[in-house]
């Protein structure tokens, strides 16, 4: 059985990982949902979306939903 300055030692390791893996996955999301945010602001501004104002709409909120997510104002 580990001593008491072991255990600790093994659970702040594991507690690190864990916010490690969480930076990371942090971080992938939030480069995914740039790059989403990027491709509706394409769609918004092409043919695509001119004549359709409920599509144009519906990426326009997205994209101001991301970006608030972005800074925490959820």
């Amino acid at each position: 059985m580990p001593n008491n300055e072991e255990f600790w030692t093994d659970a702040c390791q594991r507690a690190e990982q864990r916010c490690e893996n969480q930076a990371k996955t942090i971080s992938e999301m939030r480069y995914a949902g740039n790059e989403l945010a990027r491709v509706l602001d394409d769609v918004v501004n092409s043919e695509l979306c001119q004549f359709d104002a409920i599509s144009r709409a519906v990426c326009i909120a997205t994209i101001a939903k991301w970006n608030r997510a972005k800074t925490g104002q959820l």
